[in-house]
């Protein structure tokens, strides 16, 4: 074996590619044909922007609902916390799916369902898109054959089941394979890497059909006996917005000092519960953390502050706007991709408790300060005939695939499985 350490001072020894099997020539590396025990699923594990997850072509999943819930926990490891017997990285962020295939559309090259896999209850969240997975779609389908790549650059159109729109996302290509290497980088992924650049364009009324779903750009509800301004904007994904000082949170606290104060999340949850009945998700705002805890999604916003978060201090002259979004009933380590578009856009609403925090940005260019940095995306929003349009909403990402292969669910976790998600809709 001691032929293969590499010594980079000795240029004639071979270098790190000659132990490289191409990937051609690269079997599944197990003894075993078959397994009577679990059932084997192709699958590709990505990161895309600041979330990672598996990547499913549609044809190897079940096409009924609850099976093919059933085999994501079950793959995810979940319902456990740890999600310790599966790919699952115990975090919200890391417990996400996409499931893509080709799209029969005219206007769309793929078609992509985002899936929220839950940690601690047996449930899958198809409500709201993900941005940040949304990013390794073009980049996956190139992998897998689903689309025709060319070198240098490329445009796919993404058809995004689960709200109903067209999103298209650039990346470069090389030698038949999505680029990796670049100088973009994104808030709480370490290093840089190729730019996908991902334009949302008019994405109002992803889930109501309407950018303002209560004709309001502010309400006032009651929170913990206090009226309190919020605006509700569905752009990419419903997120209803709140002032932090209104509900005596802090925009610039730590996702942990957020969570530990459980007072302000349950606030938070309460004002997320109103936005569901307003949507019609639920009939009561209570009902929202078990029937819809991924979508519509909350934010706290305040003016520009300087903090320190996960090891990564961010001064205050360096953004436009501090946010903290809760993500499945915690606070975001970063910031969604769609709650970067909606906030943009929401910026650019007249009347909304965010352009009256912000003022006008005349380039349409907003600067977010979340938990891991510092988060840039443009908009370009104008009235016609008397109503918003969105032109643009789009926003840098990066994606990178991790490990291709097959990943195994034992026959008799899938089993209980489906009997707690079949006694979940009884």
């Amino acid at each position: 074996m001691s032929s293969m350490h590499l010594k980079e001072t000795n240029v004639n020894k071979p270098g790190l590619d000659s132990f490289i099997t191409p990937l051609s020539q690269q079997l599944l590396p197990l003894v075993i044909t078959e397994d009577s025990q679990q059932i084997a699923i192709p699958c590709l594990f990505m990161r895309g922007g600041s979330s990672r997850g598996g990547f499913f072509l549609a044809s190897d999943l079940p096409s009924d609902p609850v099976e093919r819930d059933a085999v994501l926990l079950a793959a995810y490891g979940s319902p456990d916390v740890r999600q310790i017997d599966g790919i699952g990285g115990a975090d919200p962020l890391t417990s996400k799916a996409a499931i893509v295939s080709r799209s029969e559309r005219e206007d769309a090259d793929l078609e992509y369902t985002f899936c929220q896999i839950d940690l601690a209850r047996a449930k899958v969240s198809t409500g709201g898109n993900c941005g940040n997975m949304l990013a390794a779609v073009g980049p996956f389908g190139v992998l897998r054959g689903l689309i025709k790549s060319v070198d240098g650059q490329n445009c796919v159109r993404i058809f995004t089941t689960n709200t109903g729109q067209i999103v298209q996302a650039c990346f470069e290509v090389k030698g038949g394979a999505p680029c990796v290497d670049g100088s973009t980088v994104v808030p709480g992924v370490p290093g840089s890497g190729a730019m996908i650049a991902i334009d949302f364009g008019d994405c109002a009324g992803s889930v109501s059909g309407k950018l303002l779903p209560t004709g309001n750009a502010t309400d006032t509800i009651t929170v913990d006996g206090r009226e309190v301004n919020v605006s509700l904007i569905d752009a990419a994904t419903p997120f209803v917005f709140v002032n932090a000082q209104d509900i005596d949170g802090d925009a610039s606290a730590s996702p942990e000092s957020i969570e530990a104060d459980k007072i302000l999340m349950n606030r938070l949850e309460h004002i997320r519960g109103w936005a569901a009945t307003v949507l019609g998700i639920v009939d009561r705002p209570e009902d929202a953390v078990t029937v819809s805890p991924n979508m519509p999604r909350v934010i706290m916003i305040s003016k520009p502050m300087s903090y320190s978060s996960n090891m990564i201090s961010t001064d205050a002259a360096e953004m436009d706007l501090t946010v903290r979004q809760i993500a499945m009933q915690k606070p975001h380590k970063a910031l969604a991709v769609t709650g970067a578009v909606c906030t943009a856009v929401a910026c650019q609403t007249p009347g909304s408790i965010v352009a009256q925090q912000l003022g006008v940005i005349s380039d349409g260019i907003i600067r977010l300060g979340h938990p891991s940095g510092v988060l840039s995306v443009s908009s370009h929003v104008e009235t016609v005939n008397g109503e918003l349009k969105i032109h643009r909403a789009a926003v840098n990402r990066t994606a990178r695939l991790i490990m291709a292969g097959i990943i195994f669910v034992t026959r008799s976790k899938l089993l209980s499985i489906k009997k707690l998600l079949s006694t979940s809709t009884q």
